[in-house]
């Protein structure tokens, strides 16, 4: 991190023409917050870092790279962003490459998942990358003003993956960031776990004094996709607004972001990666035009207005 660079900032202001989702122009740096951004993008994607059948499971500084790229561009540059399926030794080289890009000072969070051999995580082993590249879990990276943050280990099947939530604030913006990885359907084919972690990650998130921006891979379909008017991630729904939604009144659904077919063809795609924020706010949505052949994931975005 940077330290003699702290949050003043002014951000840039564009939209590229290939990005697809709810339209939005972003706001500049308003002087009655102090010089802080009116809005901030933030975004997620599930980077697919341990995973023989990605691009860049042998070149982990490609990936790297990569993530600061799709950070980096598509418009206006990211602000801040939500990471699944990396590896610990990841944070400090992504924090070095953003600083050295952007010439402001970073931080990057890394939360390892466990593998659930007790029944409390700081006695349960992390689970490992391949190649001494460290713990497998989940980064958040951010302004490097950031001072707390938090971890909350997810109800999850014993001996499994020990799924993680984290939060992080950014005080001069007034937001709570946070992430979250849920367990594949491969370890929950009942659909048990799921739902208890869509619970317990929103009881991790709010209520707040910050405004809200949240969400992960969570490998549960949209309702609308799904045809799941209840359950799955609905709760989240039902007190937050979801990066594709215009408001809260909009179908539950959006681009999808897991590819489904190899070749990835961005027409056969799920969404169950989400963003949420609070209800009310002005936001807008983007994912890549083009189809991303670095992960079995698309990126995707939110540009949300802060509250002040």
């Amino acid at each position: 991190m940077i330290r003699s660079r702290r949050t003043l900032m002014t951000l840039a202001v564009a939209l590229a023409a290939s990005v697809a989702g709810v339209g939005f122009v972003a706001a500049q740096a308003d002087p009655a917050h102090g010089g802080a951004p009116a809005s901030v993008k933030v975004m997620e994607w599930n980077a697919c870092g341990n995973n023989s059948a990605c691009k860049y499971y042998e070149d982990p500084d490609g990936l790297v790279a990569t993530m600061r790229w799709h950070m980096l561009n598509h418009g206006r540059a990211a602000d801040a962003a939500i990471f699944e399926e990396t590896c610990g030794s990841f944070a400090k080289k992504l924090e070095h490459d953003l600083e050295s890009h952007t010439g402001k000072g970073w931080d990057v969070r890394f939360a390892p998942i466990k593998l659930k051999r007790t029944s409390d995580p700081s006695t349960s082993p992390a689970k490992k990358c391949v190649r001494d590249r460290g713990q497998y879990g989940t980064m958040i990276a951010l302004p490097d003003e950031n001072t707390w943050w938090d971890t909350k280990y997810l109800p999850s099947p014993d001996g499994k993956e020990w799924r993680v939530a984290m939060c992080a604030t950014v005080p001069s913006w007034n937001v709570k960031l946070c992430n979250a990885h849920f367990t594949s359907p491969g370890e929950d084919p009942d659909g048990k776990f799921r739902p208890q972690q869509v619970k317990a990650y929103q009881d991790f998130v709010a209520p707040s004094r910050f405004q809200v921006l949240f969400g992960g891979d969570l490998n549960l379909a949209s309702p609308v996709e799904s045809g799941n008017a209840s359950g799955g991630v609905n709760p989240l729904y039902d007190s937050f607004v979801e990066c594709a939604q215009k408001d809260a009144s909009a179908p539950r659904s959006g681009p999808g972001t897991y590819y489904q077919t190899n070749p990835h063809d961005n027409a056969h795609t799920s969404k169950i990666d989400y963003l949420f924020t609070d209800r009310g706010v002005t936001h807008g949505c983007g994912t890549p035009g083009g189809t991303v052949e670095s992960s079995d994931h698309r990126p995707i975005w939110m540009t949300a207005d802060l509250k002040g």
